[in-house]
């Protein structure tokens, strides 16, 4: 019950930090623009656009409180009768599905609000006759002061991990017992157990292949996005978007690598029964936490393309590039006419794709396919393992 009671904890309290951090999001974007749409930046502080953000903040954090309440007093009935419930595997059901939704409801909520809130602001600009005289981009050539994001190269430190969690298994594998814990209910009870075998130590470094794989992507899609350059001020706006560029590519490199090898290390240990599933949990927990704080002191330090590193500057009453027709619903970028495959999102910390170029197609079908790839190979392992297994009891028996 302990493990459980300290599952739910976890979960609620990343519903928390990724509420507060969606609440947060319309002080992280540029000065120019508000709920993805392009405004002076003379007008950043009128007390409309004020009220909206801190009515959106409020909406986004009500919904995540509704809901945090909502798992954890689900999660306290579930898990009090789930050790004498006969229909365990229902009640087993009915958490994974307030999980989800306590995950997934804050998320929605804070799209349906950004979303009312853009058209709010889009009639304001109307009315107020804002619009670009002019469409202005600027390219900085030889400037070297920007910081620039770590090599592709560091993503080599993938594999000393995959080796070091390999030579741990191989290591351990005689202490390994014959029938290994796999699948737990929240109650902490096995309910799933497999033969040993050499799938069994494949199955942690096939995870960590996958996910170096995910982190490394996204270093990827950092280096190529579009630089978001303010032609009002190219040299600043160059030198905080560099910094924020490069933080999160360190913040990729540190944190992922920590994170792979921590998931890989600790299933090689709990299948020999060196670490307990108390423990592994605790490690687990604690090591995702730190690195979505890390990922949210990222956001608060830099802002949207180091939109927060940006200040006291002079105010800019003109509106020198405006794109709003390019950006649906204010998070997808559609612009067959912009060569970019890769660019900073409108609204919320991070990147996005250009969804006009055919590549993007070509690369999110790519990651989809590879995901399904990983999740088919781990059932082939389990289930190649089990016919092994089975193959050597009827051999024996016969």
């Amino acid at each position: 019950m302990t493990d459980s009671l300290i599952l739910v904890a976890f979960l609620i309290a990343i519903v928390f930090l990724s509420g507060a951090l969606l609440a947060a999001t319309p002080w992280f974007m540029k000065k120019g623009e508000c709920f993805a749409v392009t405004i002076p930046e003379s007008a950043q502080a009128d007390e409309r656009f004020l009220a909206f953000r801190k009515r959106y903040a409020a909406a986004v954090l009500a919904v995540t409180l509704i809901c945090a309440v909502a798992l954890g007093t689900v999660s306290n009935v579930a898990l009090g009768k789930m050790g004498s419930a006969p229909d365990s595997d229902s009640l087993s059901s009915i958490l994974v599905a307030a999980i989800v939704a306590a995950a997934t409801i804050p998320l929605i909520a804070s799209f349906a609000l950004m979303l009312h809130y853009r058209k709010r602001v889009e009639a304001i600009k109307r009315e107020e006759g804002w619009k670009a005289e002019r469409d202005e981009a600027v390219a900085l050539i030889g400037f070297e002061e920007a910081p620039v994001p770590p090599s592709l190269a560091w993503n080599v430190v993938y594999v000393p991990i995959v080796l070091i969690t390999l030579a741990i298994g191989l290591a351990l594998y005689p202490s390994v017992p014959d029938m290994v814990p796999t699948h737990f209910d929240f109650a902490g009870n096995v309910n799933q157990w497999t033969p040993k075998g050499p799938a069994l130590i494949a199955f942690p470094l096939l995870f960590e292949v996958f996910m170096a794989a995910c982190f490394i992507f996204s270093h990827w899609m950092t280096i190529r996005s579009k630089k978001d350059i303010d032609p009002a001020r190219p040299a600043i706006s160059a030198y905080a978007y560099g910094t924020f560029a490069r933080a999160e590519c360190i913040l990729l490199l540190v944190g992922g690598s920590v994170l792979t090898a921590v998931l890989g290390f600790v299933m090689v240990l709990m299948m020999a029964e060196v670490l307990s599933l108390f423990v592994t949990m605790a490690l687990i927990f604690a090591v995702t936490l730190i690195f979505v704080g890390a990922t949210i002191a990222v956001s608060v330090v830099y802002g949207q393309s180091g939109s927060r590193l940006i200040k006291r500057l002079e105010e800019n009453g003109d509106i020198i590039a405006d794109n709003d027709e390019h950006w649906k619903a204010g998070i997808f970028y559609w612009n067959k006419d912009d060569a970019s495959l890769v660019l900073p999102k409108r609204f919320g910390v991070g990147w996005t794709m250009n969804w006009a170029r055919p590549a993007t197609w070509v690369i999110v079908g790519g990651f989809t396919l590879a995901s399904i790839a990983f999740v088919a190979a781990c059932i082939f392992l389990m289930r190649s393992e089990e016919r092994r297994v089975g193959k050597e009891c009827r051999t024996r028996c016969g």
